[in-house]
């Protein structure tokens, strides 16, 4: 669905048009929900996207600007929300969405490693530069969207963006490091 169709049916939807707000959630509901498994999980994942959409039929009347930028923002939100209330450590819920999805493929096993180090590296990031690398690699946000759900500017958006591709490129490489010291 391209961005123009999503701009239509959002404008329905804020009319109330129930088959626009179905076509809407059908479209999005994957994306909220591999976002959730980036942010918390597998394990919460289907009931915080459930959440997510709750939300949106709840106050789609409110929306505007862009639709995946106001829907992510409302997911964003859920997660956090969902952090504060539980004791789940992030690191674990990381990994365990990272195995899920990728024993759900019949990845070779390489692939699965690359992943896991991926994750790891992601755990080393703050929880902006972690959502920000979610919203803008996995979920293929434009900066602006990024910056809409985030409330920065595009220029923060760069710069936080730098700082946690930085990040993670130093803790990938100290890995690679050390994996070639235990052989």
């Amino acid at each position: 669905m391209d961005e123009q169709q999503v701009k239509a049916l959002a404008e329905r939807a804020r009319r109330r048009d129930k088959r626009a707000l179905a076509e809407l959630c059908a479209e999005f509901y994957p994306r909220v929900l591999k976002f959730m498994h980036y942010r918390v999980g597998s394990r919460f994942a289907e009931d915080l996207a459930s959440e997510v959409f709750v939300k949106v039929v709840r106050a789609i009347g409110t929306q505007s600007g862009s639709f995946p930028a106001w829907l992510f923002r409302i997911a964003a939100n859920v997660a956090t929300d969902h952090y504060r209330a539980s004791a789940t450590r992030r690191e674990a819920a990381m990994t365990e969405g990272v195995l899920e999805t990728a024993a759900s493929r019949d990845q070779p096993a390489a692939a699965v490693a690359h992943k896991l180090d991926i994750a790891r590296a992601m755990e080393q990031l703050t929880d902006d530069q972690r959502e920000l690398v979610t919203l803008k690699f996995i979920e293929g946000l434009s900066n602006a969207d990024i910056g809409e759900i985030t409330g920065r500017s595009p220029e923060a958006i760069r710069v936080l963006q730098f700082r946690a591709l930085a990040a993670m490129r130093q803790f990938l490489s100290r890995e690679e490091r050390s994996d070639g010291q235990r052989d």
